[in-house]
């Protein structure tokens, strides 16, 4: 059991950037499953709830309000291809905080840092609108995040470095 650790390697306006990064990111991947991905977002009041599942009618919504009926809400899409999390992302980004999840996938072993494969913390996170991977607090920047094991700094520079970006920020506790 345990918990990722998340390393900025990108922070911009410009949400297609922080989308095309993280598909460069995947293509550095061992393996990914394409439908191990989600977008999630928290809706606050009705019009955000509704704008959110009108723009994906198929999202789930589960409620932690008061007696797990009111607000907040989470909503959650699951989507199946780089393309459709695209879709998905631009089309609550201008809606409210969300972030785009990549799970079920492998970094690659690193022999000359000597650092073996890693599935169980790997991960990829494109936070719209926030500088934290929870999308706690608003930003006019989109993030996006590698996930790895903790204490595994060496890895996040590795992968940043193999798509022409470098680690922007320090790390935080993930998932």
């Amino acid at each position: 059991m345990g918990n990722t650790q998340a390393w900025p390697v990108l922070r911009t306006t410009d949400l297609s950037e922080a989308l095309d990064l993280a598909e460069k990111l995947l293509s550095v991947t061992a393996s990914y499953e394409p439908d191990g991905c989600y977008v999630d977002a928290w809706a606050r009041d009705e019009d955000v709830l509704r704008q959110l599942t009108d723009r994906n009618p198929a999202a789930r919504v589960a409620w932690y309000g008061e007696g797990q009926t009111g607000f907040p809400a989470n909503v959650q899409l699951g989507v199946s291809s780089v393309a459709e999390a695209r879709a998905a992302l631009v089309s609550w980004a201008d809606v409210t905080r969300c972030y785009l999840l990549w799970c079920h996938m492998l970094w690659p072993e690193v022999p000359e840092l000597g650092i073996g494969e890693e599935y169980k913390y790997a991960e990829l996170e494109v936070a719209c609108n926030s500088h934290d991977i929870h999308c706690e607090e608003w930003a006019a920047e989109h993030t996006v995040f590698v996930h790895a094991r903790q204490g595994d700094d060496e890895r996040a520079a590795w992968l940043a470095a193999q798509v022409g970006a470098r680690v922007v920020g320090p790390s935080e506790f993930g998932w």
